[in-house]
């Protein structure tokens, strides 16, 4: 159980970079050894994860189904910035909709829907424990707070890779919510804006009027509202495959990562020592996930 409690140019940029995760990857962590982990490793992370519920529900006297595990499609980030995969992916549309349909077709949510009343009440409290579960709180670096209330099989699980659950909820708080605060001021540089704009001039060039990436992905609900999956999904290669060869032509993304890594270690300077500790837990849990992996059938 998650709760999350709080969260013009430049600010809506900002918001925009951070939505979708720029440069950061799955679960942003710090730019500090041990290398920071590849979307594959969290693959690896997240079926260790599911093989420990499992295990554990067994225990409780329920099944538990591990799904196949695939490796998550290309995170968008800010700006897409390669036309090859611009020109098959599109946005990610049809990738989401395979998502969603397997997510529906879950086992482990028809088994639950088929117990009788009192087991499935009994199946959520060996999943995620009862009432009674302790609801912890981090504190987010820009203020905010973020509260979980993890039990059962979830809790064990998690324990079980991380150790302490409170200290690495404490940790993965910080290094996945660090991004924020030296995001903004790459939004707010005059290299960032330029390149931003010219951008958009490519863009205008190529008949798409987009002042920023973002705004394109907020305006594809309405481009593609009611039509057939392979039209959207031709909707969506074509403004694509504009941001990228755009992206591209101008070298934004590599501006990013040169502004990234110019502001990023002044903001984390002060969390310098809980970042390196993320950081090894992260590796260590990483390497625990795959001893149980090859373990576990």
């Amino acid at each position: 159980m998650l709760f999350t409690g709080r969260g013009r140019a430049a600010a809506v940029v900002a918001g925009h970079v951070l939505a979708l995760g720029l440069l950061t990857g799955c679960g942003a962590g710090p730019s500090v050894p041990p290398t920071p982990l590849t979307q594959a490793d969290y693959v690896v992370l997240k079926r260790a994860e599911l093989l420990l519920i499992r295990d554990c529900m067994q225990e409780h006297g329920f099944w538990y189904w591990v799904p196949k595990m695939w490796e998550p499609s290309r995170g968008l980030g800010f700006v897409l910035d390669d036309p090859d995969w611009a020109r098959e992916h599109g946005y990610g549309g049809l990738d989401r909709q395979k998502a969603m349909q397997e997510k529906r077709d879950d086992p482990n949510i028809a088994y639950r829907d088929s117990l009788p009343a009192a087991r499935q009440a009994q199946y959520a409290l060996a999943m995620s424990g009862g009432d009674d579960v302790k609801v912890l709180t981090a504190h987010l670096p820009d203020g905010g707070t973020i509260n979980s209330a993890p039990g059962g099989c979830q809790l064990s699980s998690s324990e079980e890779l991380y150790g302490n659950r409170e200290r690495w909820f404490r940790l993965d708080t910080l290094a996945s919510n660090i991004a924020p605060l030296y995001m903004r001021e790459v939004a707010k540089d005059a290299r960032f804006t330029a390149a931003l704009s010219s951008w958009s001039r490519c863009m205008r060039g190529k008949g798409h009027a987009y002042a920023t990436p973002p705004e394109i992905r907020a305006a594809l609900p309405d481009l593609t509202d009611g039509l057939a999956p392979a039209q959207a999904h031709a909707i969506e290669v074509k403004l694509a495959v504009a941001e990228a060869t755009c992206a591209r032509a101008i070298s934004l993304t590599s501006t990013l990562r040169a502004l990234q890594a110019e502001y990023q270690p002044k903001v984390e300077g002060p969390y310098a020592s809980s970042l390196r500790t993320h950081a090894r837990l992260l590796r260590e849990a990483f390497e625990r996930a795959n001893e149980i992996n090859h373990s576990t059938p």
